[in-house]
């Protein structure tokens, strides 16, 4: 791609953007879609009321729906990036969290469906690709758990919240639906993830991610076998437990057994 160039693929739900443009800027805005920027050369930044963003090669950059901010891309660099946008009615549909802007690791499979879908705009797998992609992103914001969560029951005051904070407490080795705590709460999908992180600070999947790895520890220290403690918690894949047991301890269940 030659500088100052951008390549553009539309899709139902779904724009990607392929950039190739050296200290861009652009001015205080919002968008109706959830948008994440991915670095390829150089460095962007995200500026917005509570704070500010930076993220080069390697890092990835989202931005909820409705967040006012200022973008800008170094100069002395190539300026080359990948962003899309994601419908809102999409990301509710897939199960998208709410959450507030983050930095995040680049995705290799994020990446890899984007340049397929812009590469191939006409393909007939457009659909599917587009679900999994919003899909992969979704459970990466899934595993960022906020820290300093030792309090967290003294955090929930609304009682609709605490009735889906006792249905995780009781369920969390099934597989639950958002739809099941839903209705426990008596509020849609859409608002209990919101109430819910007004309330804690994570999502009801963040929370439920948070108290398996929580009893995992427990049932470690018990020196029960990393298998066992999987499947115990309610994880149907071992590579799975340990994939996010280490996202959110910074160590393997076996070394945090030892």
């Amino acid at each position: 791609m030659k500088q100052g160039q951008e390549v553009i693929a539309k899709f139902p739900g779904i724009l990607i953007i392929h950039q190739k443009i050296r200290g861009k800027r652009k001015r205080r805005h919002h968008h109706e879609d959830h948008e994440i920027f991915i670095p390829l050369q150089g460095e962007i930044g995200v500026h917005f009321e509570a704070g500010e963003l930076k993220a080069g090669q390697g890092k990835m950059i989202y931005i909820p729906a409705g967040v006012e901010h200022v973008f800008t891309s170094t100069e002395n660099a190539d300026g080359e990036r990948l962003y899309f946008f994601i419908d809102t009615k999409m990301w509710d549909k897939l199960g998208g969290i709410a959450s507030e802007p983050k930095i995040l690791p680049v995705s290799q499979l994020s990446k890899e469906l984007l340049f397929h879908l812009l590469i191939h705009p006409k393909t007939k797998a457009a659909q599917s690709l587009c679900e999994t992609l919003v899909q992969t992103f979704s459970e990466m914001l899934e595993q960022i758990i906020p820290t300093g969560l030792d309090s967290f029951s003294g955090k929930i005051s609304d009682p609709r919240v605490k009735k889906v904070w006792i249905k995780i407490q009781e369920s969390y080795q099934e597989q639950i639906s958002m739809d099941r705590l839903a209705k426990a709460s008596g509020l849609s999908v859409r608002n209990l993830n919101r109430l819910f992180l007004d309330e804690s600070g994570m999502t009801p999947k963040q929370a439920i991610t948070f108290h398996r790895i929580e009893k995992a520890k427990e049932l470690l220290l018990q020196n029960q076998s990393v298998t066992d403690v999987a499947y115990e918690v309610g994880y149907s894949s071992l590579s799975q437990f340990i994939t996010t047991f280490r996202s959110l301890t910074g160590k393997l269940p076996s070394e945090f057994r030892s």
